[in-house]
């Protein structure tokens, strides 16, 4: 079967500012998809659109910097995202959290309350707004970048567990609302990758990165999701390190 053309499809990507999402952009890029980059770090966004344009200048950007926690960013993401382009094709909810790993007793309302957030409502928010977008074009793509996590709950990463479950949970209900509206609701999940989200955990002895998947690994895996023809449905895709460090 031939695979989906990409070129000048419009894709909305979270988390854009580096590792997973960095990697992403620049390989749908490499593909003629347009990008609206979002996260919290505005001088991470430019570097990411400058470096993609340097090797695909004919590639349309749009830096939306914002908290998507708050769901009226959230929405308000998705109405600049029209407003530029007209259209969402693929939404990637990449942008996420580590929170603090300790027992549950250890850890923090607030660092509770900001893995959710980031984790889980964040996605939904997204998801919510830019659902109708897709019913009405009567297609596209939204993928969640989840975790090993979202699969095996790990001692001592229980709220971070917790969101990646509730985001396979998501990702699950909501393909199956989408389907006879062509929307394709994928979940990702990755093992251990060599990203800055490791920079802020605190472990005995840091994972060897040479049994950790690169942000590069993520991002085929992305695009082997989108590049099936349209008639066809793969619901998730699972990455791991063939020697993990982890």
């Amino acid at each position: 079967m031939p695979e989906v053309p990409l070129k000048g499809q419009i894709a909305l990507i979270t988390g854009a500012g580096s590792g997973i999402g960095k990697a992403i952009a620049t390989i749908l890029a490499g593909q003629g998809v347009n990008l609206v980059l979002n996260g919290r770090n505005h001088q991470k966004l430019t570097e990411t659109a400058e470096t993609i344009k340097q090797s695909h200048p004919g590639v349309e950007i749009l830096l939306a910097p914002g908290d998507v926690t708050q769901s009226s960013k959230a929405e308000s993401l998705i109405t600049q995202t029209i407003d530029a382009f007209g259209r969402l094709d693929i939404l990637i909810n990449n942008a996420g959290i580590s929170g603090k790993i300790a027992l549950l007793q250890e850890i923090s309302v607030e660092e509770i309350d900001r893995t959710l957030a980031t984790n889980l409502n964040a996605p939904i928010y997204l998801m919510r707004s830019a659902i109708p977008v897709m019913v009405r074009q009567q297609q596209g793509v939204i993928i969640n970048i989840n975790s090993i996590a979202g699969k095996t709950a790990f001692p001592y990463w229980s709220v971070y567990d917790a969101s990646k479950f509730g985001l396979r949970a998501m990702t699950e209900a909501v393909a199956e609302e989408q389907r006879t509206n062509n929307i394709k609701v994928i979940g990702i999940y990755p093992g251990a990758v060599d990203t800055p989200i490791w920079q802020g955990i605190e472990l005995d002895s840091p994972p060897d990165p040479k049994g950790m998947l690169t942000s590069e690994s993520i991002a085929n895996a992305v695009l082997f999701a989108l590049h099936q023809p349209s008639g066809t449905y793969v619901s998730e895709v699972s990455v791991s390190p063939l020697q993990p460090a982890l």
